[in-house]
């Protein structure tokens, strides 16, 4: 039995293809890089914005000619968001939800009974970074956002879990592990402690009856639970030897507490780079877009995060052509991305997302200015990347190297390396 994956969206998306590909290597199925080979192939959707949907049907029907033997699923945010739609313009296709996806046996009608379960080494993908998923959901209320509509309910992955993960991966040779979730900075673990307490000392004939073998096996197991949040997560991953780097996926200004950068301030292990996502450098279009910060505020944080990490590398996302947005305020966008001075940005469209708030204000951005803004943004990524990278010129950098002679430093710079650079190490070069 050989399955094909295709994965579209975010590491928490790319997280759970890892995860249904492990379960199924666990019962002896074989996963193919090559869809016409596969008996299944299953496409992870994401939903995020028109153009994720317009990739997932292109290649379903890609797939339908490429693999007219094989059983087609599809899941993901896409699914969550459009089920009905999707099983009536195509019928032939089965379809899964994002909280199915932990029963894929039973979804692919593969029951484990069946199975003779075999262990398997977790390291089955090319990346030599790991993706390991802690969080899920989101409560937010971004006006422009399906996120939360798709992904509601907030849930933290039991630390004993993630760190067995992290574990696995090291023993599989990695030494970068990247915490991901929707809401990252939302990570609210439980932990079980356990403790005995004494039994009851017993006198006179009472006590004569019970032997001490007897008394023991009456204490009784306390049990009670220990929170923890990011901080402290971060903090039992950074014991586990072999690790060499902790990176954190994006992050939410408001999510960003004080302790969190102290802890990166002088940890060997946690990445100096943070993802914090902007979306515009407009007071009034944060406001309509619902986005729980000013301009002020959101300068204010990153600049005391440069203060106390001063080789810091922030990123962050903007969207361009909100129905709000004019030329006054891509000019303040773009202008305020200067002034913060990002390390790197990741431009986008905006996209009309159905049952969102910002699908019913009756206005458009014009696409004249969409496509203006955008060449502007994007060029200006390019400039900040460079003035990043030279801050740091002639300073010996530690670099984990990827394929094709590429890797990246602890903040964020992509470093090219010597051919000869060994992959999945980490190497220092004089940047």
């Amino acid at each position: 039995m050989k399955i094909f994956f295709k994965t579209f969206g975010c590491k928490v998306n790319q997280c759970e293809t890892i995860e249904m590909m492990k379960h199924l290597q666990e019962v002896g199925c074989g996963i193919t890089e090559v869809p016409d080979e596969a008996d299944i192939v299953v496409i992870n959707t994401c939903t995020v914005t028109s153009n994720a949907d317009t990739k997932s049907r292109q290649y379903l029907r890609r797939y339908q000619r490429l693999c007219p033997r094989a059983k087609i699923f599809l899941t993901g945010c896409y699914v969550n968001r459009a089920k009905d739609e999707l099983q009536k313009n195509f019928p032939k296709i089965k379809f899964f939800k994002n909280s199915q996806k932990q029963n894929i046996l039973n979804i692919l009608g593969l029951p484990v009974s069946t199975y003779q379960r075999i262990n398997v080494s977790t390291c089955f993908h090319s990346r030599t970074r790991a993706f390991v998923k802690i969080q899920d959901g989101c409560d937010g209320k971004c006006t422009y956002c399906i996120v939360p509509k798709v992904r509601p309910g907030l849930f933290s992955k039991n630390p004993g879990e993630i760190i067995a993960e992290v574990n696995s991966y090291i023993l599989s040779g990695h030494k970068e592990i990247v915490l991901c979730g929707i809401r990252l900075g939302k990570y609210q673990g439980q932990r079980t402690l356990a403790s005995l307490k004494r039994p009851l000392r017993l006198v006179g004939d009472e006590a004569r009856e019970r032997s001490g073998r007897e008394q023991e096996s009456k204490r009784v197991i306390e049990q009670r639970t220990q929170s923890l949040e990011l901080t402290d997560l971060i903090k039992e991953l950074e014991r586990i030897e072999g690790l060499c780097r902790i990176r954190l996926s994006s992050i939410e200004l408001n999510d960003i507490s004080d302790k969190l950068i102290e802890l990166m301030a002088g940890s060997k292990k946690l990445c100096h780079h943070l993802h914090i996502p902007l979306q515009s450098g407009d007071d009034g279009i944060l406001k309509s877009m619902r986005r729980p910060y000013t301009l002020k505020e959101f300068s204010k944080r990153i600049n005391k995060i440069k203060k106390d990490i001063s080789d810091i590398g922030i990123t962050t996302d903007v969207i361009i052509g909100y129905p709000l947005d004019t030329e006054e305020s891509l000019s303040n966008t773009y202008n305020f991305v200067k002034k913060c001075r990002f390390s790197r940005l990741h431009v986008f469209k905006f996209s009309e997302r159905p049952g969102t708030s910002a699908e019913k204000l009756n206005r458009k951005c014009p696409d004249v200015l969409i496509n203006k803004w955008c060449r502007k943004m994007i060029e200006m990524d390019s400039l900040l990347r460079e003035k990043f990278k030279e801050r740091f010129s002639g300073k010996e950098m530690e670099v984990l190297v990827e394929g094709n002679g590429c890797g990246y430093t602890s903040n964020y710079i992509h470093i090219k390396l010597p051919q000869s650079a060994p992959r999945n190490e980490i190497f220092s070069v004089n940047i």
